[in-house]
């Protein structure tokens, strides 16, 4: 027996020491608590496996000793006993990790739950990603290999629009498949912009999905980068890992990093089904680390990091300098694109390396689109046109799901989230939630009502499969509030044909749902009367003010 007992004390002890490095060994910094899990788990696994040793040792030693063993001083006595309960304390771990909500259960919660066949589900959204900067929807200047090659695996949605031109409005009709003014995320009509800044927030009172996926046994991890995104607005709610970039006067997390912290994610959390977003900001930002220095000198003391270069002096300036900024915010626009769309491909490579993707619903799209001057502007946030509503969808299915290669109907993105409900067996809401994403090309395509700028005139917009209709409810100028686009023929806008009565019957529908979604704000207003609270930190003030979106 002592033979035995002295395997067990050397071979349990040496395994928990070895897995405990061995999980130390896959730690990363931006995940403690899943660093904390894996060195557990790996202690737990080394101790077992070091018990289990035990038993072969044991004998052995039990064969090799002599019949009649010498008596220990009592010294040796009690370091062998305290030695004893030091090896046998992990057993008290393995009789917690009996229960479900323990710490050792979850750090052992690997692997897929027996009969869940449901699929993994990934978000990679890419902020202000322009659809027409893809080659899969027919660019020719090669920016975007990697999202290309994923597209030819994929269905792509030709006509995806967005609720709304800026990343908070969007991305909550996306999470929670409603309109803004039906979600709380849009402002009293004439309110100023800091609303949206210091006070708008996810609804409390509005289930978002990353809870609900959470509530039906998902995992669920975020990786962000957006100061719109942070958690005191609600966002890392329903999220078992949350991060979002937290440091400095800027946005400062590049896609690299952003991509290596997706991928520790998915290394450290071994539990399937999983919800995993990715949100790269890059896009947004026009200074990629990889942009040439030649590129860059050719503009030397020219800033990129606020609309206000734009707004307050380039707009003024004389038409040949005022080209030549156009030309360079479209420059540093492309070349960031490259970055992103490089980084994204090490994402999608490192789930195709780990055995994931063909069990995993993986979806590429972005919040908003970008005006790159189209209209007459910059940036995103103040207009409705297409270059701003409309994003890529690419919808790579998991193994089994039949679709058709690519949809040329209109579709809106809040479909993705309820195309992931249903994935995971979760039923929609009723009411005006979205409906889930079509597999099937041919069909009649939605009609999609967009809605809250975030600055400038007031706008909502309606985009159906022939048409595109934008309303300005309180232009002074009856005959300026409306504009109309034939989608078939004008596919960039160019052409108003509002002056010559086109689309009467759009234009009446959609300026009753501006009244209908006014009404909505204002109601929901006066309930939270003397409720509302300041959301805004000091560290996102200053990142918001960096931006341009705050004086």
């Amino acid at each position: 027996m002592r033979g035995y007992l002295a395997a067990f004390k050397v071979t349990a002890l040496l395994g928990l020491l070895a897995g405990a490095g061995f999980g130390a060994l896959q730690r990363s910094p931006y995940w403690p608590e899943l660093s904390r899990m894996a060195v557990c788990r790996g202690a737990l696994l080394g101790w077992l496996a070091g018990a289990l040793l035990a038993i072969p040792l044991g004998w052995w030693l039990a064969r090799r000793a002599s019949g009649d063993p010498k008596p220990r001083p009592m010294w040796r006595r009690i370091f062998s006993v305290v030695l004893l309960l030091v090896a046998l304390a992990p057993a008290a771990l393995w009789i917690a990790a009996a229960l479900p909500k323990s710490a050792p259960h979850q750090a052992l919660a690997t692997g897929r739950a027996e009969k869940d066949a449901r699929p993994n589900l990934i978000l990679i959204s890419i902020d202000a990603l322009r659809a027409d900067c893809l080659g899969a929807y027919g660019n020719r200047a090669g920016l975007t290999p990697a999202l290309d090659a994923f597209a030819r695996e994929a269905t792509q949605y030709d006509s995806a629009w967005v609720y709304s031109p800026w990343t908070l409005t969007s991305l909550g009709s996306l999470f929670t498949q409603l309109p803004p003014s039906w979600c709380g995320l849009k402002q009293l009509p004439h309110s100023d912009q800091p609303w949206y800044a210091i006070y708008a927030a996810l609804p409390k009172d509005k289930p978002v999905l990353s809870e609900r996926l959470h509530g039906a046994g998902y995992a669920t991890g975020a990786a962000l980068v957006n100061v719109f995104l942070r958690e005191e607005r609600g966002w890392n709610r329903g999220f078992d890992s949350y991060w979002n970039v937290k440091h400095g006067p800027q946005e400062t997390t590049h896609a690299e990093e952003l991509t290596r912290i997706a991928q520790d994610w998915m290394a450290l959390n071994r539990r399937e089904p999983f919800f995993l977003w990715a949100h790269y900001f890059d896009t947004h930002d026009y200074d990629a680390p990889t942009t040439p220095r030649e590129v860059r000198a050719k503009y030397p003391g020219w800033d990129m990091r606020s609309r206000k270069v734009w707004d307050v002096r380039m707009k003024h300036e004389d038409p040949r300098t005022k080209a030549r900024y156009q030309t360079f915010c479209r420059t540093m626009y492309t070349e960031e694109v490259k970055y992103v769309d490089h980084w994204a491909g090490q994402l999608l490579a490192s789930l195709k390396a780990s055995g994931l993707w063909d069990r995993s619903l993986i979806v590429i799209t972005a919040d908003h689109g970008e005006e790159l001057f189209d209209h007459g502007d910059f940036e995103h946030g103040h207009s409705m046109h297409c270059e701003v509503l409309r994003v890529p969808l690419l919808v790579k299915w998991p193994r089994g799901v039949t679709a058709d290669r690519r949809i040329p109907q209109t579709v809106s993105l809040p479909s993705l989230g309820a195309t992931f409900l249903a994935f995971a067996g979760l039923p929609a809401a009723s009411g005006r939630e979205a409906r889930p994403l079509p597999r099937q090309a041919g069909l009649k395509g939605d009609e999609v009502y967009s809605e809250a700028t975030l600055y400038g005139e007031e706008q909502t917009a309606l985009t159906t499969d022939d048409w595109r209709v934008i309303y300005r409810p309180f232009n002074k100028s009856p005959n300026a509030r409306f504009e109309v686009y034939d989608r078939r023929k004008d596919p960039l806008e160019k052409t108003n044909l509002a002056p010559a009565g086109a689309a009467k019957d759009l234009q009446e529908r959609l300026r009753r749902l501006s009244e209908e979604a006014q009404q909505q704000v204002v109601a929901r207003a006066k309930r939270e009367q003397g409720t509302e609270r300041r959301v805004l930190t000091k560290d996102a003030e200053r990142q918001l003010k960096s931006l341009g979106y705050m004086e």
